[in-house]
C-alpha cells in the first residue's frame, strides 16, 4: 500500500538503500546533472526548489555514469527531474524526491533499474494530514542489447504469449512474493491473490517494469503507485487496497522460462 510518513515506512527506505548503486565515476554524470540544473556532489545530482507556499523539495538523483549518454535513459532521467521540480511548485510542506537505480547484466543485454521514491502532499489533502506527507514508491526500467531497446515480448520465441507464459510457468515465484509482500498479511488473501495480479490486472502493471538479470526475470508490480483495485466492486463490502510500486517483486528463474525465451536469453 502507498505509505505514510510514519516510523514503519524506514524498513522500506532501508530496503530502498539495498537497491542503491554507486554511480561509475565519469565526466558524463557531472556535466548531464549541469544540464538538469543540479550540483554534483561526486555520487548525486542535487538541487532544491521552493514552492509559492514556502515548501522546500529536495531531489536527489543518481546518474548512471555513461549511460546518461544514452538517449533513451537521457530523456527520462531529464522528464523526471522537470516532473519533480514542476510539482514542487505546488507543495505547501517539505518534500522530496529521490532517485536510485541498478544495474544487471546477462550476455550482451543490460537492464538499468530507477526505483524513484518521492513524498509529499498537495492542496486540501496536505492540510487534512499536515504531519503525514504521503511516500510513494516507482520502477521504471530500461532493456538494451544488440544496439537496440528490448521490450518484454523480446526475451521470447516467436509466436509464444509471454503474457500468458509468465504467469503459467512462474506461478510459484509469483504467489512466493505476494505472500511475502508488505503489508504482513495471510498467504492467500486478497488482494495478494495471483488472480489480481495477471499482466490485464491494474496491480501487476502491465508488467510493464521488470529486469533480466543472469538467471533470473525479475517483474517489479505494479510500476507506479495503484490507487485501488480495478473493477472497484470486485470484492464487495472489502477494504479497497491502494498499492505503491513495487510492493511485489517475483523473481522467476530463468531456468523455469527456458522453454519459452531464445536461447541468447537462457532458452532451451
Amino acid at each position: 500500500m502507498m505509505r505514510r510518513f510514519v516510523r514503519g515506512s524506514a524498513a522500506a527506505m532501508v530496503a530502498a538503500a539495498v537497491l542503491a548503486t554507486a554511480s561509475p565515476v565519469s565526466a558524463s554524470a557531472p556535466a548531464f546533472c549541469g544540464e538538469l540544473g543540479g550540483q554534483w556532489d561526486g555520487q548525486f545530482c542535487t538541487t532544491s526548489v521552493v514552492s509559492e507556499r514556502k515548501a522546500v523539495r529536495n531531489i536527489k538523483m543518481a546518474l548512471p555514469g555513461d549511460l546518461v549518454e544514452n538517449p533513451v535513459i537521457r530523456q527520462y532521467l531529464t522528464t523526471l527531474m522537470n516532473n519533480w521540480r514542476n510539482a514542487a511548485k505546488n507543495m505547501v510542506q517539505d518534500s522530496f524526491g529521490e532517485q536510485q537505480f541498478q544495474i544487471f547484466q546477462h550476455g550482451d543485454a543490460m537492464t538499468a533499474v530507477f526505483h524513484e521514491m518521492y513524498s509529499g502532499t498537495v492542496g486540501t489533502d496536505a492540510l487534512a494530514h499536515p504531519n503525514a506527507p504521503i511516500i510513494s514508491d516507482a520502477y521504471r526500467t530500461f532493456t538494451f542489447a544488440g544496439g537496440r531497446q528490448l521490450q518484454l515480448a523480446d526475451l521470447f520465441k516467436p509466436g509464444v504469449d509471454h503474457l500468458a507464459e509468465i504467469p503459467r510457468l512462474g506461478a510459484p515465484f509469483i504467489v512466493a512474493a505476494l505472500d511475502a509482500a508488505p503489508p504482513p498479511h495471510q498467504p492467500g488473501t486478497y488482494p495478494f491473490t495471483p488472480d489480481r495480479w495477471t499482466p490485464d490486472k491494474v496491480y501487476s502493471g502491465g508488467y510493464k517494469a521488470w529486469a533480466l538479470t543472469p538467471d533470473e526475470l525479475i517483474l517489479y508490480m505494479p510500476d507506479y503507485p495503484v490507487g485501488r483495485d480495478s473493477p472497484i466492486n470486485f470484492a464487495p463490502g472489502a477494504m479497497q487496497w491502494s498499492m505503491d510500486g513495487g510492493t511485489v517483486q517475483p523473481r522467476i528463474p530463468l531456468s523455469v522460462l527456458a522453454p519459452v525465451l531464445r536461447p541468447e536469453f537462457g532458452g532451451a
